[in-house]
């Protein structure tokens, strides 16, 4: 081959090389929560060898196959893309804010963090928004209300979900996220609402559970993830069957015609989901970790627009603590009064002057809820006093009416 042929060789093989995508062809899950992008070179019933980067860092070893969580083989991931400066709108503070759902819904995750959060990314022209989630629940009111107002930002920003757990109640502003990220540690699912009964237990409220299954199934499918998933979630019972469709996988709820190389990843059990199992069948992307540096390679390298999503679910938190103080005091001060009411009915010696009496208490509890309500306008809690007057409120009024009964025997 003479020297001309030879550089033009040389040449081609270079510029295919640079076209070429990045190449992650295993991923190995630890069970400490590392992740070895590489090759498995060779696998035991004891060990495994395998070379790639941890954390950025060049290893070739064999490893103990107690210490590995899962291994997914023949992982592709494209180069990352860069954004370039002419595309973007120079008046943008960034391209995502994160903003952090940590503890439970109704507690420590309020939604007028989120929704101040949102306001202000469409004000400086911040196009994602990127939740980060580690919660095991909570409040139905509150992360209904928060998906609610997510969907009401639809055309406005793109919502990315990053969890480490979100379990219960958290599903909702999950599947209301257009795409999920998880760590491999993570865990996703169990979302059973339960009732309490007269003796203080908790019980499964079937009823319940199928009406909220479909509602949240229809928003997963709107947002393109697998309303068979959010259903099994949801409802013990359920099945969950993986199909082969290509290279991926395609989640359905009953067991196809044609089930050559389908397998059933749920049934019975309420479906909770491993970080692991969320990459295999593509629920979520794998992010090795939440921090900003793994969110934005993970978005394309992306420009991060700083800590202020943190700060207004910090500023919110304090300012929803204080209704939900008041909404607690306003309860125990009635359950006292109640109790007061009925050690006095036993000894009353003018039973109807004393059940007008109860009537003013009554009264005085109906338009105990008038203040609370007000003030929950304002900080986006109006469903937390809606269940206030829905549950406690009437349960309040039957004591109150047993006790007038009682009296009038």
């Amino acid at each position: 081959m003479s020297l001309f042929r030879r550089l033009l060789l040389a040449a081609v093989l270079f510029i295919m090389c640079l076209a070429r995508p990045a190449i992650a062809g295993d991923m190995v899950y630890f069970s400490d929560g590392r992740i070895l992008l590489g090759e498995v070179i060779k696998e035991t019933d004891d060990e495994v060898e395998a070379k790639g980067t941890i954390q950025g860092v060049e290893i070739h070893s064999t490893f103990k196959k107690a210490t590995i969580a899962s291994i997914i083989r023949n992982v592709s991931t494209p180069a990352p893309s860069k954004v370039e400066p002419d595309v973007k709108n120079v008046d943008s503070k960034g391209d995502f804010l994160i903003v952090p759902l940590k503890g439970t819904f109704g507690e420590d995750i309020y939604p007028l963090g989120l929704i101040n959060a949102m306001d202000w990314a469409v004000k400086n022209k911040v196009p994602k928004i990127v939740l980060v989630i580690d919660s095991p629940g909570g409040y139905v009111w509150a992360s209904r209300y928060m998906a609610d107002k997510m969907k009401e930002y639809d055309g406005k920003l793109d919502f990315m979900m990053v969890i480490e757990n979100s379990i219960s109640a958290s599903i909702w502003p999950t599947f209301a996220s257009d795409k999920l990220f998880i760590t491999p540690g993570g865990t996703f699912g169990g979302a059973v609402v339960y009732h309490m009964t007269n003796t203080g237990s908790a019980e499964v409220d079937m009823k319940m559970n199928s009406i909220l299954a479909a509602e949240v199934a229809a928003m997963a499918e709107k947002h393109g993830h697998s309303g068979a998933v959010a259903r099994a979630m949801m409802m013990s019972g359920q099945q969950v069957w993986a199909v082969p469709d290509g290279h991926s996988w395609k989640l359905v709820s009953a067991k196809p015609e044609n089930d050559k190389g389908a397998k059933q990843i749920g049934s019975g059990q309420v479906f909770t989901l491993t970080g692991a199992e969320c990459v295999t069948y593509g629920i979520a992307s794998s992010v090795p970790d939440t921090s900003e540096t793994s969110i934005a390679h993970a978005l394309g390298d992306l420009k991060s627009a700083g800590d202020q999503g943190a700060k207004f679910m910090s500023n919110a938190n304090t300012s929803c603590d204080g209704l939900l103080k008041r909404v607690k005091q306003w309860q125990a001060n009635v359950r006292d009064r109640i109790e007061k009411l009925k050690d006095a009915a036993a000894t009353a010696k003018d039973k109807e002057s004393f059940i007008r009496k109860i009537d003013d208490v009554t009264a005085a509890i109906n338009a105990g809820v008038g203040p609370l309500r007000e003030s929950a306008k304002s900080l986006h809690m109006l469903p937390l006093i809606d269940a206030l007057a829905a549950s406690d409120v009437v349960e309040y009024r039957k004591r109150i009416d047993k006790i007038k009964e009682e009296l009038r025997k």
